[in-house]
């Protein structure tokens, strides 16, 4: 009798609680927008407390850290992002992933970009030798503020790096043709091309010294359209017209060694081949 008692109150009290609990869902929204409040202690504090368990530590915060930042309806949760990842980096400094993930959430989530490089830059101050993080805030400059010249710098420090792939030369160069520094550009590009270990290495940098070349060649070539039709009331019938008087003392060429593509109806030239790398 007393257990079957006992079973009888569980069972009511279970009820109870599963009544209360219905009652409570029905009136909290668990999705819904909400504010929330993190405090941390130092890293080094932590780093302490740890008791020579830093990288668990680290660990541990580092998976929250994702789990909190895909909370999406935590509505303020982006005042705390560069203070939780200045912690996590704090107790383990060389801990790469924290760096690389925490600068992806301010770049895309909390859209960013300057704490994304300072936490990029801190990286690559504790990991010395590591050329991932000046890649990473090399693209964001590039990507998202346009600023050129500053990638270079980032892709000039992840290009000197042990191990460092190919593809950041070219990058680094490309950002050079970006900042409207054809000369330097030029040697960038050729020192490239003579050097490839690969198809692709090959034709990217013929690609741009195409392009280079072909911004220099037209606009010579259409002033001296304009001045032949100035002279002579009409457009030239071919570029070689533009030689003949003087006008050239000889007709430029495509990288590829080609002829630029003439109009004489409308007086107008081309390359064979545009690229739209300057496109804002």
């Amino acid at each position: 009798m007393p257990r079957r008692l006992l079973a009888v109150v569980a069972l009511a009290g279970l009820l109870l609680a599963a009544g209360a609990q219905n009652r409570y869902d029905a009136v909290v929204d668990y999705f819904g927008d909400r504010a929330a409040f993190v405090s941390l202690p130092s890293g080094q504090t932590l780093k302490v407390l740890s008791f020579g368990f830093q990288n668990l530590a680290a660990d541990m915060l580092f998976i929250w850290s994702i789990q909190f930042y895909s909370t999406y309806h935590i509505t303020n949760r982006f005042e705390f992002l560069e203070r939780v990842f200045e912690v996590i980096t704090d107790i383990t400094p060389t801990y790469k992933e924290p760096y690389i993930v925490g600068a992806l959430i301010m770049v895309y989530e909390a859209k960013d970009i300057p704490m994304a490089l300072r936490l990029l830059d801190k990286g690559a101050r504790h990991n010395p030798g590591d050329w991932v993080f000046e890649l990473d805030a090399g693209f964001y400059c590039y990507k998202y503020l346009k600023d050129f010249a500053r990638a270079e710098a980032y892709y000039n420090r992840a290009a000197a790096q042990p191990g460092a792939p190919s593809f950041i030369r070219r990058m680094k160069a490309h950002m050079v043709y970006l900042r409207d520094d054809p000369q330097a550009a030029t040697r960038m590009w050729l020192d490239i091309y003579r050097n490839a270990e690969s198809t692709l290495e090959r034709d990217s940098a013929f690609n741009h010294l195409y392009q280079i070349k072909a911004e220099n060649d037209l606009p010579l070539l259409r002033d001296k359209i304009a001045v032949f039709r100035g002279r002579w009331g009409r457009w030239p019938d071919a570029l070689p017209d533009l030689v003949r008087p003087g006008l050239l003392a000889a007709l430029p060429r495509d990288f590829a060694g080609n002829d630029y593509i003439y109009d004489p109806q409308q007086g107008t030239v081309t390359a064979q081949r545009i690229f739209r790398w300057k496109k804002r």
